[in-house]
Parts: structure tokens; sequence; C-alpha cells
């Protein structure tokens, strides 16, 4: 057992590529590089089994049949083809049993690609059971995404009150966050508004100052 005050917590950040994409030909360009409308909900983050990929997409086809909306598509980035087995759940026969292939897209997005589909999305959603920090929601944040983010074990730390956040395992409330952002744009745009100020409250170079100076704590310490 380590005392409390013997615990010094330094946060990751996003990088700082990871900025509010506005220019509509960049936006476009990358939406046509990955075959995606203008509407679309965004994840990504792996397909293992903690992830909870497949109770998006069943969250999603609840959504999508609410709101009656053809239009819209959830891109998942990742391919399944490529990870199988039981430690990678495939969503696609949950998909098609929902009714809902067409709309559900997997795209492997590239790192470059990243700032311009997590601004472009109308939302980003994290529904991971376990992690041990967060970043890609923090990304997410840091180009003016609205998220609605798992509620377990480290993501409320790291998103703070900038996201909705529910119980993973609670396809209701999961169906309902999403619904609440997409059909309430002063919500939507308040949430934007969030991310970015969240997003800034984290940066590799205050991580580098605070572990620093756990190291020459830690010395100091030592030397007594």
């Amino acid at each position: 057992h380590l005392p409390a005050e013997r615990i010094r917590v330094t946060y990751e950040a996003a990088g700082d590529e990871y900025r509010p994409i506005t220019d509509t030909t960049i936006l476009a360009q990358a939406r046509a590089h990955y075959q995606m409308g203008e509407r679309y909900i965004f994840y990504l983050g792996g397909l293992d089994q903690r992830k909870n990929v497949p109770q998006l997409v069943r969250a999603f086809a609840h959504l999508y049949k609410q709101l009656e909306q053809p239009d819209l598509q959830l891109l998942i980035s990742g391919n399944p083809d490529k990870q199988k087995g039981s430690f990678f759940p495939d969503p696609r026969p949950i998909a098609a049993e929902l009714g809902i292939s067409d709309q559900v897209i997997y795209r492997f997005v590239e790192d470059a690609d990243k700032p311009a589909m997590y601004s472009g999305a109308s939302l980003f959603v994290f529904p991971s059971l376990y992690e041990g920090f967060g970043l890609d929601p923090l990304e997410a944040m840091a180009c003016g995404a609205p998220v609605v983010c798992s509620n377990r074990t480290s993501l409320p730390e790291v998103v703070g009150d900038a996201a909705i956040t529910v119980d993973p395992d609670d396809t209701h409330a999961l169906v309902a966050a999403m619904r609440s952002v997409l059909t309430n744009s002063s919500l939507r745009e308040d949430l934007r508004k969030k991310s970015l100020q969240r997003a800034a409250q984290f940066s590799w170079r205050k991580t580098a100052t605070e572990t620093l100076a756990a190291y020459e704590e830690a010395l100091a310490r030592s030397k007594k």
C-alpha cells in the first residue's frame, strides 16, 4: 500500500496537430477520402472487447430509427477483418440484424486525417468500459467535437463536465445522450466550446514540468 501523499499524477495530452479544422474544403476532402456524408457520428479507439463497440452499434440502431434521418452515419475507425477472435467482437452481425449495415461504416482513419474527421463529426462517442487514460476523447475535444463518453474508470477525470457521460452498459442512456446532442443545436455548440476549454487544460509541456517536479521531489526526499 502506497500512501496517497507519495503519489503524483501527471496526465497525457492531445498533440498540437489536434485543433479545430474549419476549412470546408479540407473537411470535404477528408469526408470524400473515407466515403462519408456530411452527418456522421465518429468512434475511434480500437475494436477490442473493452471498447464496447457492439453496444455503440446497438445504440446507434435505436437512435437511427428514432430520428428517421437517412443520411446519418456511424463511422467506426478500424477494420474488423484484421482483428478477429473473442478479444475483438465483430459488430457487423449486430448491425445486420438491426438493419443498419449500410449506415455503419468501417474505415481506418489515418493519423493525418484525424483532426479533420474529429472536427467534421456531428458527435464523437466513446463507450469504453475501461481506460488507463482516455486520449481519444481528449483529441476529439481538442478539435472541438461534442463528446458523449463512458462514465467508467479514468474517463470522467479526463473529460470533466465538458462531455456528457453515461453508463456504457445502459443502451437507453447512450441513445438519449446521443439524441440530445444531435437534436439540440444549443447543447451541441455549448459542448463544442467546453471541449476546447477542457482540452486546453492538458499539454505535454505541463506533463513534462509536473513529471520533472515529481522526480525532483522524490530526489529531495531520498536525501533526507
